[in-house]
């Protein structure tokens, strides 16, 4: 009776393991605190200036991760189309700001990732062309500090090749999942700081029912970070 109380117990643990999924939104940011603002530098170019003006003008947005066990997909909120007008047979375009956050986090640009097969890619297009490019793996160095998001005990890992990348993760939701496809941790990353950007979690929805609809995209040419500099000088900087 002891053994199968044993079994029981660990079938418990094992299937409540197996089957982690959900739904995360994050919040994603830009810390403005330390941006120069624009214009203010009279040594500063025209583009330099127009950047700084795209930074200071840069919004939050929302982006989402949906994932299971091994796989996972992430995107960004759809952006403000450009709205029309028809005065009288004259059509007027509104378009929206660029946003450079939205850019940031993703863009129009979609993450899976497939950890039964070591495979992480995103989506992108360039001029008649799309590409799915493979990401590398995120080597981390796991710290001893700790704290608390969303009653989730988290702790800090720090990228190795980039110190200014860091990521919190829970292993109350062994995952190795993480937003814009940072990942490799093991548990869910709930906050995510990149240089300036923050990616931080917003609501947690497991057993959301958005998870049966992950698809691996498989449009475009596979190709990887090495092949997209030569390709577009490294449009997305080393992420």
């Amino acid at each position: 009776m002891k053994n199968i109380l044993y079994t029981l117990f660990v079938f418990n643990i094992y299937f409540g393991f197996s089957q982690t999924k959900g739904k995360i939104t994050y919040l994603v940011s830009l810390d403005k605190t330390k941006l120069e603002a624009p214009y203010e530098n009279p040594e500063n170019t025209d583009s330099r200036n127009e950047a700084l003006k795209m930074l200071n003008e840069a919004q939050p947005v929302e982006s989402y991760l949906i994932f299971n066990d091994s796989i996972a997909g992430y995107y960004v909120q759809d952006k403000d189309a450009p709205s029309f007008e028809n005065n009288d047979g004259f059509i007027s375009i509104t378009p929206t700001g660029v946003n450079f956050t939205w850019i940031r986090a993703g863009g129009e640009r979609y993450f899976y990732t497939d950890w039964s097969r070591d495979y992480n890619i995103s989506t992108f297009s360039l001029p008649h062309k799309k590409y799915r490019l493979k990401s590398k793996t995120i080597n981390w160095t796991i710290t001893e500090e700790e704290k608390t998001i969303n009653e989730y005990l988290c702790i800090k890992a720090i990228d190795s090749s980039n110190k200014k990348r860091i990521a919190w993760f829970t292993k109350d939701l062994p995952v190795k999942h993480g937003p814009k496809g940072v990942n490799n941790l093991p548990g869910l990353i709930l906050e995510f700081y990149d240089n300036k950007f923050s990616y931080i979690v917003k609501e947690i929805e497991l057993n959301h029912t958005e998870v049966e609809d992950i698809e691996e995209p498989i449009e475009g040419d596979l190709i990887t970070q090495e092949e997209l500099k030569k390709l577009a000088g490294n449009p997305f900087g080393k992420d």
